[in-house]
């Protein structure tokens, strides 16, 4: 293989793995996300308390940025959703239990995602530098022919 042609393969690697560090940046930005929100959850849910018997009063989204009024009449059963469409009945400390095991996951995940963006940060560094020794061994070329 020409000294050209390793470059433009080692360009091709390096490009290859710039989109992947994209795609592990905006899966990061999307677990994040997800755990705030989590996070948000179970907050919510500890704050559904108010005076036994009493309805709680709140706004409900329906799209948009339109609310309408609502009234929770329950508090201590909640529907979670489980995956594929599919939700079950919880009571708050087991809906608040379910959340965070979510969130455990999610945090495994994203040291998952650490972990792969600093193998793929190193490999990224190891090509640019490969690829500047080549260009420096080229350009000495030149000025030794010139």
């Amino acid at each position: 293989m020409s000294v050209e042609e390793r470059l433009y393969s080692l360009a091709a690697q390096l490009k290859m793995l710039e989109a992947y560090m994209n795609d592990l940046l905006a899966r990061e930005d999307t677990i994040v996300r997800f755990i705030q929100d989590a996070r948000l959850a179970m907050e919510a849910i500890r704050g559904l308390d108010s005076k036994e018997g009493d309805d709680l009063h709140t706004f409900m989204p329906i799209g948009v940025g339109v609310y309408v009024h609502a009234r929770v009449s329950t508090k201590e059963r909640l529907l979670v959703s489980v995956g594929s469409g599919i939700a079950i009945e919880k009571g708050r400390d087991d809906a608040i239990a379910y959340i965070e095991t979510r969130v455990r996951e999610l945090e495994g995940a994203l040291v998952s995602i650490g972990n792969q963006k600093q193998e793929l940060q190193a490999r990224i560094e190891s090509i640019r530098g490969e690829m500047n020794s080549i260009m420096q061994q080229m350009q000495q070329k030149q000025v030794q022919r010139g």
